[in-house]
């Protein structure tokens, strides 16, 4: 009996979805802003794409880049690719490519630093650009966290059940 090779595949995006393509090796490398090295297969790859392309849409990023996402009846399960994408942009090298990828479309500090001075200098009105750049600023922790939530939180992580209710009872009186 003869061992066939393993068959290989690789995803090509198109415009509107990605195409598997037969004999290829199926991974992906690349090197993130931190330095380091990473692979993807290649459906990763197109699902981070599409992720960009579709701005922020993971459920039909993940549709788009091939991932088998259809129920017994062959239609397309929405909750599944929607799970699928937030598992995705879990994953330290998905996220690793996607922030590379923003970076060369000009989404870094500097480039959004530098929009933000000139929207200060402008007059007219440019809210949706500043909710933006906003935006931006807290994805990246620009903004400094809200120290009550984090000092409360340490706080209270140890305590009971029972402790808690009291204290949310009042019968008991912090120093």
């Amino acid at each position: 009996m003869r061992k066939s090779k393993p068959k290989t595949s690789i995803i090509i995006k198109s415009k509107d979805k990605a195409i598997k393509v037969r004999g290829a090796k199926n991974l992906f490398k690349f090197t993130a802003e931190d330095g380091k090295s990473y692979n993807l297969t290649f459906k990763e790859k197109a699902f981070s794409e599409f992720y960009l392309e579709l701005q922020g849409n993971g459920t039909e990023a993940a549709i788009h880049a091939g991932y088998n996402v259809e129920n017994s009846r062959g239609e397309i399960n929405r909750n599944l690719a929607a799970s699928i994408a937030r598992e995705n942009l879990t994953k330290q090298h998905i996220f690793a490519y996607v922030t590379l990828l923003l970076t060369r479309y000009g989404f870094d500090s500097e480039s959004v630093e530098k929009q933000h001075l000139f929207l200060i200098n402008q007059f007219g009105d440019l809210s949706a650009k500043a909710k933006g750049i906003d935006m931006f600023y807290k994805v990246k922790g620009k903004y400094p966290k809200d120290q009550l939530e984090i000092s409360l939180i340490s706080k209270y992580k140890n305590a009971s059940d029972e402790e808690l209710e009291d204290i949310i009872e009042g019968k008991v009186i912090e120093e």
